[in-house]
């Protein structure tokens, strides 16, 4: 049992918390009962774990033996050492070290009746994080991150998808790339686009198709519209534009909505 908030483990954590993207050895932390539950569901393997082992919560206590199962190194400690080691301000009792996952093979990019959604350089974590929960949510067969936005492995990004994000396929390719990619196999670009050329509702969401949405300021790098169709969400009241996380729901579930698949 670990009472001690000085104890080497707890200090693992804390310098996981603070340290540059580029300095976490492949790592990522995993705060409560559902987001591990999820990251354990979706193949994630995990380093170490610091438990509340209260017999009262058996909830607990099993994902505890699942993750050790699992071959994680599980630490039992106290309520106050487990919040130390917390990113959030109530813990939940259970805090945890994972890898982050490999970025998903550009072989998702040949899926049937493909249906993604490419997030160009999205900085806010509350938006990128609901982007992928709705994308889940919507049937979207995989999600393509362009680099120069938020770690979609943020902390605040991880709780806002609420364990989707270990559901999805995750691509990682910049604008350039990625848009040629999708236009040599043929895949249908739908653009967010204030200004757009044409109303989403008519606009053809058969698949394969991909819909994509940009930077909360400067919208999708150009480089989309040069090889994608601009679509338009109507504003009926005195608004300049959506929220990019709003933006990306809407266009998803019209493409649910209207998309055939490809036999």
């Amino acid at each position: 049992m670990i009472t001690s908030t000085r104890h080497p483990v707890v200090a693992a954590f804390r310098r996981l918390a603070e340290a540059p993207r580029h300095d976490t050895g492949g790592r990522i932390l995993l705060d409560g009962y559902h987001l591990i539950t999820e990251a354990l569901a979706g193949g994630i393997d995990f380093d170490q774990v610091l438990v509340d082992l209260d017999p009262v919560d058996a909830r607990r206590v099993s994902l505890a033996e699942r993750l050790r199962a699992a071959g994680a190194r599980v630490h039992a400690a106290s309520p106050r050492v487990v919040q130390a080691a917390a990113q959030v301000d109530t813990s939940q009792g259970i805090v945890a070290i994972a890898r982050r996952p490999a970025p998903g093979a550009t072989a998702v990019l040949e899926t049937v009746g493909l249906f993604l959604l490419v997030a160009d350089q999205v900085q806010d974590p509350g938006n990128l994080g609901t982007m992928v929960r709705t994308a889940l949510a919507a049937g979207a067969t995989a999600m393509a991150i362009t680099p120069g936005g938020v770690d979609p492995y943020n902390a605040k990004v991880l709780r806002a998808t609420a364990g989707a994000i270990f559901r999805l396929p995750l691509v990682s390719m910049d604008a350039a790339s990625l848009s040629g990619a999708l236009a040599q196999r043929g895949v249908r670009m739908l653009v967010a686009d204030a200004r757009g050329s044409v109303d989403y509702r008519e606009a053809r969401v058969d698949r394969p198709v991909a819909i994509v949405v940009g930077n909360e300021a400067r919208g999708p790098e150009p480089v989309w519209s040069a090889v994608g169709s601009t679509v338009r969400i109507p504003l009926l009241g005195p608004v300049e534009s959506l929220n990019v996380a709003v933006a990306a729901a809407l266009l998803m579930y019209e493409v649910a909505r209207r998309g055939a698949t490809p036999s």
